[in-house]
Formats: C-alpha cells, sequence, structure tokens
C-alpha cells in the first residue's frame, strides 16, 4: 500500500477549509494548525487533524517526517508567523520538505489606474496589511531560496465560493449595497480554483515561483450584483456612495485602488484551465447547487 502524502496547513481560514476537505478526499494525511478552541471541531468536520499552532512538539513531529507546506495565515506585526516561529525547524527538516507554498494577495500591486499587472509588475504597495504581504512573500521566497525548497507564491484576487458569495448574501436576505463606481473592474478567484491551482502546483516541474490567481473577467461590482440578482429573481443591491457611512474603511481602501490581474503564467507555466473563467460560471455553480439544498 503507498505511503500518504502529507500536508501541513498553517492557518484555518475559508480557504483552508476547502484545501483540508479536498486533499483529504485524495487520500493525504492533512494536519492543519488554528490557535482557536472553537475551530478544533470545524477542522475534524473537513477529515483533517487539528493542531494548536504553538504545539510546537507536534509540528516538530509532523517535520521530521517527508511533508508539504501550505501557508494560509495573514501576517502579524509586519512578518509571516509561520517563517518567524517555525523557521528554524523548516531549516532543520530542509530535506524532509517536498514543497512549501504561500498564499498572498493581489493588494500587493498597490493602485495601478485599472493597467494590468503581471508577476513581473513592480509592487508599489500602499496599505498597511498589503506592505506585511510583501515582507510575508519574501521571506517565504528567501527562506526557499537559502534552503533549497521549492516555494511558490500565490496571489489571490477576490475570493468567493460556496457560502462566500453574493448568492448566499442574497439567499440570507443579508444587508447587500454595492458602491457606485461604475468604472472599478476587479478579478474574482472561485475557491476550487484556488484549490486546483495548488494542486497542480504541488507536482508541477515549472520553475515559477510566482502565480497570480485570478479569473478571466474583470467586472465591476454592479455587474456581479446584477448577475446573481437575475438568477434569483430578486431586485438588484442598494447602490451606495463611497462616502456613505454604510462603507466601512476595509471597503474604501479596496476601492481607492484599481488594476485588472493577468493569469497568462498559470495557464501557459502552470497548465492550469479555471473551472470558473468568470464569475458568470462561477455564481450560477453556487446558485445550481443552493437550489439542491
Amino acid at each position: 500500500m503507498n505511503k500518504k502524502n502529507t500536508l501541513l496547513i498553517f492557518g484555518f481560514g475559508y480557504t483552508a477549509k476547502f484545501m483540508c476537505k479536498m486533499f483529504s478526499k485524495k487520500n493525504w494525511q492533512v494536519y492543519c494548525t488554528t490557535r482557536s478552541s472553537e475551530k478544533i471541531k470545524k477542522i475534524n468536520d473537513v477529515e483533517a487533524l487539528p493542531i494548536f499552532f504553538n504545539d510546537e512538539e507536534k509540528i516538530k513531529n509532523i517535520l521530521n517526517n517527508d511533508v508539504y507546506i501550505l501557508a494560509t495565515a495573514p501576517p502579524e506585526n509586519s512578518k509571516d508567523p509561520v517563517v518567524e516561529n517555525y523557521g528554524y525547524l523548516i531549516k532543520k527538516n530542509r530535506e524532509r520538505i517536498k514543497w512549501a507554498g504561500y498564499l498572498s494577495t493581489t493588494s500587493v500591486y498597490g493602485d495601478k489606474k485599472g493597467e494590468w499587472v503581471t508577476e513581473d509588475t513592480d509592487l508599489e504597495p500602499n496599505l498597511e496589511r498589503s506592505i506585511s504581504r510583501v515582507a510575508a512573500e519574501n521571506s517565504w521566497l528567501k527562506l526557499g531560496e537559502k534552503l533549497l525548497i521549492k516555494t511558490v507564491i500565490f496571489r489571490l484576487s477576490g475570493i468567493y465560493g460556496p457560502g462566500r458569495s453574493l448568492i448566499d448574501r442574497l439567499m440570507r436576505n443579508e444587508e447587500v449595497y454595492i458602491v457606485d463606481k461604475p468604472t472599478h473592474l476587479f478579478n474574482r478567484i472561485h475557491i476550487d480554483d484556488i484549490v486546483g491551482a495548488v494542486e497542480s502546483a504541488m507536482s508541477s516541474n515549472s520553475k515559477t515561483k510566482i502565480f497570480n490567481l485570478s479569473d478571466d473577467l474583470p467586472a465591476t461590482q454592479l455587474d456581479v450584483a446584477k448577475f446573481a440578482a437575475r438568477l434569483l429573481k430578486k431586485n438588484c443591491p442598494e447602490i451606495v456612495s463611497l462616502k456613505s457611512e454604510m462603507v466601512s474603511e476595509m471597503a474604501k481602501s479596496f476601492y481607492r485602488e484599481e488594476k485588472k490581474v493577468s493569469n497568462k503564467k498559470l495557464k501557459d507555466e502552470l497548465g492550469y484551465n479555471l473551472a470558473f473563467p468568470s464569475f458568470k460560471e462561477g455564481l450560477f455553480s453556487i446558485y445550481q447547487n443552493s437550489k439542491e439544498f
């Protein structure tokens, strides 16, 4: 019987939940860290084994064997928590680590006035959280180069999927509003395509170290809202000014930056075919699956 591959995921959020599900279904042994005791059962529910992030002994034991690493945790105090806390163990067990991946964000590019960006575009982050992401990316890339571990950075566009989409929010009758900025185009990426791209990268011979994970169709939030409302036969959500009190500071900072994100390397160098090339296929799939319940 073939020995199971092992995946150690740092951080249990929306994306990690789907990673755990998929890799467990494919007969991987999946471990996932958390700092919250409330998430222990949720990790078990997706067929993964939970570990507290500070349980150094358990993490040390996992790293003593052949393992793939995926870091999904956001930066803390402008540094990557995994490299800061476990870089020394990764260094000690570098021959055991088959691959390392880090989930970043396309916000590292900063504002490009609506122009296209590729993985080679200069990074000009303006927001504190984006500056921290660049630092975290660099710490992983340096660690990989120094230890000769294949390390890949994934820059994610706006993440959506089952339970986290306009379809879900409208079905839950949540208060949804659309910011009135009709020229603001941006990309999204379906959770299934994040999981699929990461899986492809793990087995790929590509030497590329950075991939944008984005769909083919940058679109406005209003385009997406109209499409979702039509599917559900509901009225389009309310449109509000960017100055409205309804718009959070986080949302306002998002609307201060605009770019279109190229996925050419994902397709050409990784050879990955998107399951959901645009929000239309993605939202329609979520809508169809919601009707089954």
